[in-house]
């Protein structure tokens, strides 16, 4: 296996990595700054004949509109536009920089205009803005028309509207909305209003409840508990059957890449021993000589006693005895 050292990064794709994770970090930004905007507000009730049931802060019976916000999370509605005739702001501009008229602008001096997180906000319908943040400059009663809108702050984008059957709420008790808080699909007549409260006034059988009354022993709970783990289990073991397999046909083919390699490895080594095993006649005739007498010529035995063996056929200077005693010094003058 050959390993190459990797290759450094070069400053052109950090660059580029820097660009990437800029532009990731604007959409985060982005769609957490949408889910956090006015596009989550909708009108939840609204009460035109109000007689007798639900005042504002002067002790005065008006018409009012109740804003949900369907979000988790705070949010400001001060800036925003509150009108009965939308016909007057389609470009989004105002007419010689004043505004349309029945177009009320929320003011954003009031703190009060943050909307905390699935709560509700209550304005005055009764054509006196100079009596609070919360009292608008129109009057539904007066009004042509059978709608109350919710625009954003630059006039431009329809944020909610709600259509209301204004010949048929002449009773001060009944109001118009929505059966359940935050949803624009099932508006209808409400048993009884509910300003700054939740719609839903019935009590809701919890899921829990639902299950006792449904499963009083449990048993389709255990098997949809066994089955979910069951199934978890079985996805699990063919996801590593299915690497298991795709491992090994990864090394097959990876194998089957490097045979050649190998071969011709294998080849040369071969080669090289056959090389190495060819000798000369002198050389083989030398060492067909050396095991020769390493077999057949005397030797001594490795033991106690040194024996020589003297074969006739073989002469051997052990057996001069001229070589056994010292010679006689020979003294020159």
């Amino acid at each position: 296996m050959i390993i190459r050292p990797n290759k450094p990064i070069s400053i052109e794709y950090m660059k580029s990595f820097s660009k990437y994770l800029v532009l990731l970090a604007a959409m985060l930004l982005t769609s957490a700054t949408f889910g956090q905007s006015v596009r989550d507000l909708r009108f939840n009730e609204i009460l035109i004949k109000n007689t007798d049931n639900y005042d504002d802060e002067y002790g005065r019976h008006v018409p009012w509109v109740e804003i949900f916000n369907t979000a988790y999370n705070t949010v400001n509605i001060a800036g925003c536009y509150l009108t009965d005739d939308t016909t007057g702001f389609a470009a989004g501009k105002k007419k010689g920089g004043v505004e349309p008229e029945h177009w009320y602008r929320i003011p954003k001096t009031d703190i009060n205009t943050n909307m905390p997180q699935r709560t509700f906000l209550v304005f005055y319908l009764d054509a006196q803005p100079l009596y609070g943040t919360f009292h608008v400059n129109f009057d539904p009663r007066t009004s042509k028309t059978n709608y109350i809108a919710l625009i954003s702050a630059d006039g431009k984008d329809l944020i909610d509207i709600m259509y209301y059957p204004k010949d048929e709420l002449v009773d001060s008790t009944v109001s118009y909305g929505l059966l359940e808080d935050g949803y624009t699909d099932n508006p209808g007549f409400l048993p009884q209003f509910t300003p700054g409260s939740t719609n839903v006034t019935t009590t809701k059988v919890s899921k829990q409840e639902r299950l006792k009354r449904d499963d009083p022993y449990g048993i389709g709970l255990a098997i949809i508990s066994m089955s979910v783990v069951f199934t978890a289990l079985i996805l699990i073991f063919a996801m590593l059957k299915l690497f298991g397999y795709s491992s090994k046909k990864i090394s097959q083919r990876n194998a089957k890449k490097s045979e050649p390699a190998t071969a011709a490895k294998v080849a040369d080594v071969a080669k090289t021993e056959d090389d190495e095993l060819q000798i000369t006649g002198e050389e083989a005739a030398a060492i067909a000589t050396a095991l020769h007498l390493h077999f057949n010529s005397m030797h001594d035995e490795e033991s106690e006693v040194i024996t020589i063996n003297m074969p006739s056929k073989h002469y051997s200077p052990w057996a001069q005895k001229e070589l056994t005693m010292k010679r006689t010094p020979i003294i020159r003058k």
